[in-house]
């Protein structure tokens, strides 16, 4: 019996299950080689270190993005943003191509949504000249903030249109920090608000280090324009969310599951809210979730699952698996709408941090990840009904 066949049993029976397993127990990966790629790794093309991957697919073509950190694994200094393409799904990679460069400013948080209606690929990023800790904590003028930027790709990431800013459309002057994604966004299939483009951003919305947030912001023209739409700015609650990834639900709703910066209480490092009305206002308060193994990371949501008999409709969440450490990828799923979670497979065994998922076909997953203490980002296939 494959593993879709298993899980769409598996979905039906335990489809009113609210809580998390006891006992988390993977199917484990981590030890297959075969299945595995490097798209970046340290010394190529002469950069320190590669951070931060993303992962769109278009077309017959997979696109990994990457931050291109020239001098060190520093969130702050010379930064490119890079990307590098495959036609064999992440088998093997085209050469790595430069998508933007701002001289030895940061080029960071590359945030990939597919519009599926024009085989586009629309690319939110950041630029900053400051470092996350003077963004926080010193003053400065308007002209030295964060700013935000799109891009698009017709032609499955072959080439690019020139880089538009779009600050004002996502970000408030008085925030502070703002960090798009950094994990692929949606485009919404269901409801009203079908076709809207939606990403996460991480926020912050006073001076210090403990005013972190997070908000959706979405577009309704294919990526041309964009509005600012459901905010979190509560600083009572026990979350302070941070880098947060989303995934539709077939209802329509946007399940958001976010980094809680401070880790909230132990072995609660990840908070939960929905979207009723497409991203435009949050449903309820983020509330801190013990479903998760997580430890404080960006973590990934993918959306698996088509009208096909044979395949469930389910969520997956690809994490680190240890509360205070970044180590031991795994992988689980939610055949519920968010409600509880179970495990699925151990990707990577060792130090892995963060990941983004893609679904290549109708039986084969892929997963992209940091590991090596920040020295790989590796990418696996996974066949589904193996």
């Amino acid at each position: 019996m494959n593993n879709l066949l298993i899980l769409t049993v598996f979905c039906l029976s335990f489809a009113k299950l609210t809580g998390q397993t006891e006992k988390l127990i993977f199917k484990d990966l981590s030890q297959d080689s075969t299945s595995t790629s490097i798209p970046f790794y340290s010394g190529l093309q002469d950069y320190f270190s590669f951070r931060i991957p993303t992962l769109i697919k278009s077309g017959g073509a997979l696109i990994a993005f990457a931050e291109g950190r020239k001098n060190s694994t520093s969130d702050f200094g010379d930064i490119d943003l890079v990307y590098r393409r495959s036609i064999d799904g992440g088998r093997s990679w085209e050469a790595l191509k430069l998508l933007f460069d701002l001289d030895t400013m940061a080029v960071q948080n590359p945030t990939p949504i597919y519009v599926s209606s024009e085989n586009k690929i629309v690319l939110l990023f950041n630029t900053t000249s400051m470092s996350e800790h003077d963004v926080l904590n010193t003053d400065y003028e308007l002209k030295d903030e964060r700013k935000a930027f799109v891009t698009s790709s017709k032609n499955n990431g072959e080439t690019w249109e020139i880089p538009r800013e779009i600050t004002r459309q996502v970000k408030k002057k008085h925030w502070r920090w703002h960090a798009i994604g950094p994990v692929h966004g949606i485009e919404l299939k269901f409801g009203e608000h079908k076709g809207r483009l939606v990403a996460p951003v991480a926020i912050s919305i006073e001076k210090g280090s403990k005013a972190y947030c997070m908000a959706l912001v979405y577009s309704d023209d294919k990526g041309e324009s964009w509005h600012i739409g459901a905010v979190d700015e509560n600083l009572t609650d026990v979350v302070r969310a941070n880098e947060t990834t989303i995934a539709e639900l077939t209802d329509g709703r946007i399940y958001v599951n976010t980094r809680d910066q401070n880790g909230g209480s132990f072995k609660k490092n990840r908070g939960e809210t929905f979207s009723n009305d497409g991203g435009q206002t949050f449903s309820r308060p983020i509330i801190e979730s013990d479903k998760f193994p997580s430890p404080i990371v960006q973590s990934s949501l993918l959306h698996w699952g088509t009208s096909e008999d044979d395949e469930p409709n389910m969520l997956l969440f690809s994490t680190p698996s240890h509360a205070d450490k970044r180590l031991d990828l795994v992988i689980m799923f939610s055949c519920n709408e968010s409600r509880s979670w179970q495990p699925l497979f151990k990707v990577h065994e060792g130090m892995s941090a963060y990941s983004d998922m893609v679904k290549l076909d109708q039986n084969t997953l892929g997963v992209i990840y940091e590991t090596d203490e920040y020295k790989k980002i590796r990418f696996r296939r996974i066949n589904m009904k193996k």
